[in-house]
């Protein structure tokens, strides 16, 4: 258990984001088998289920999984919570995605490419989503706070933005991003809730924050 912990951990800690995208490659094959079968990854599922509680599971709904890697958000909201609506995956590594494009079964619309620099601008087009998720994915030298910004363009108004912010080595990263939330609080254009989940429900007690940004205007 200590070495695929030790795995996650090179990726969570590496020097750059072009490290951690060569880890990610070389990690793809079996990245569900470390996170999910041995450690319990449960934030996507927490997210999923926070999605579903949210806006419900109405074919009318088009959602974008932001740092989607093999496309695991999109596996719970089909094989849980019976999620009718469309899927779009996002990400910046295409060893992740092939992964991803290979889960027929859960009928992803379109998978995406993108490496998300801090602007935050999006290949897609402005107020098209209803939902944005982003779930373990905003890390140092992943996806950089600031993106958020430009993330919430791509969201319907009245949309939901849901993501998680990791408790473990982190600290001076999610202090810039809760100063971007509370900015963005302040301005009138999103409300926010949030909970504290379990990160890897078969290791230690890790937690995560899971924030949900209401898009206002």
């Amino acid at each position: 258990m200590d070495e695929h912990y030790k795995i996650i951990n090179l990726v969570v800690c590496a020097k750059d984001a072009q490290a951690t995208q060569d880890r990610y490659k070389t990690w793809s094959h079996t990245y569900e088998e470390t996170t999910f079968d041995m450690l319990g990854f449960s934030a996507p599922f927490h997210g999923a289920e926070t999605l579903v509680e949210t806006l419900g599971v109405g074919k009318d709904l088009s959602i974008l999984d932001i740092g989607a890697g093999t496309g695991r958000v999109g596996h719970h909201l089909r094989t849980d919570f019976n999620f009718n609506g469309e899927i779009d995956l996002l990400d910046a590594n295409m060893e992740m995605l092939l992964c991803a494009s290979q889960k027929e079964h859960l009928k992803f619309r379109t998978i995406i490419k993108h490496f998300a620099d801090e602007d935050g601008n999006l290949p897609v087009k402005d107020n098209s989503y209803d939902a944005l998720m982003c779930i373990g994915s905003f890390l140092p030298n992943h996806i950089p706070p600031r993106t958020v910004q430009g993330f919430l363009k791509a969201l319907k108004c009245g949309g939901v933005f849901i993501f998680n912010l990791r408790s473990e080595h982190t600290d001076e990263y999610n202090a810039e991003f809760e100063e971007i939330i509370k900015m963005l609080i302040s301005e009138g254009k999103v409300t926010e809730t949030r909970k504290q989940i379990r990160h890897f429900k078969n290791w230690g007690d890790s937690t995560s924050s899971l924030i949900t940004l209401r898009k206002l205007k």
